[in-house]
């Protein structure tokens, strides 16, 4: 059973569903859903490195899911969240750089926030314990992928970033397969932690 350490004060979260994977589970519901995965136990001050990020489910027309490749390191379309943007623009700009299409704030629909807590992250100059606040989206009506104005970073170019187009059981088999790469662990939760709030959203009718 969880002990008192294990689980954030209520008043702490914004809202929606907390989770804790240990095997507790407590749901309220103020506003859209809000979800803490915290597999490894963590206290709020242990976390040291925290990074904000938004994330968009975007299918083709035969429904398979645009996923990131960065190593063999799998996630959705996303990235960081400068200072000062809104979270929709955000979004548009990742989705602009990632896959080189452009798309309208009336054709994204927010699911929810999931905050990730990650113990022993690889960090820059380091592990860290990893706070990945993420912000997940719907993007309703995806254009064709322009790969010719793709935009990526350095990172993403030190990393092979490329794209990939997934039905929800190739991407088990992606997640099921084990390599080298210390990212994966990390992605992995949070690749499957999104699509399964993705499905659960999706089969409650809030796709319009």
């Amino acid at each position: 059973m969880p002990v008192l350490k294990d689980v954030i004060k209520i008043s702490e979260i914004k809202g929606g569903t907390v989770k804790f994977l240990h095997p507790l589970v407590l749901s309220f519901f103020i506003g859209v859903m809000h979800m803490l995965i915290n597999e490894e136990h963590l206290e709020k001050k242990e976390i040291n490195s925290k990074v904000h990020k938004v994330r968009a489910i975007i299918m083709n027309d035969e429904g398979k899911v645009y996923i990131t490749n960065m190593d063999y390191s799998y996630n959705l379309p996303g990235g960081r969240v400068e200072a000062n943007e809104n979270l929709k623009d955000a979004l548009i700009r990742e989705i602009a750089e990632e896959l080189g299409i452009r798309v309208a704030k009336k054709e994204i629909q927010y699911i929810g926030n999931i905050t990730f807590w990650h113990k022993d992250f690889p960090g820059e100059k380091g592990s860290v314990n990893r706070e990945n606040n993420v912000d997940l989206f719907w993007v309703v009506n995806p254009k064709e992928i322009k790969p010719e104005r793709v935009q990526l970073t350095n990172y993403e170019k030190h990393y092979h970033f490329h794209l990939m187009n997934c039905n929800f059981k190739e991407i088990q088999d992606l997640l099921n397969n084990k390599n080298e790469n210390e990212y994966k662990r990390f992605t992995d939760v949070e690749l499957k932690i999104c699509l399964e709030e993705f499905e659960k959203y999706r089969k409650e009718d809030k796709l319009c």
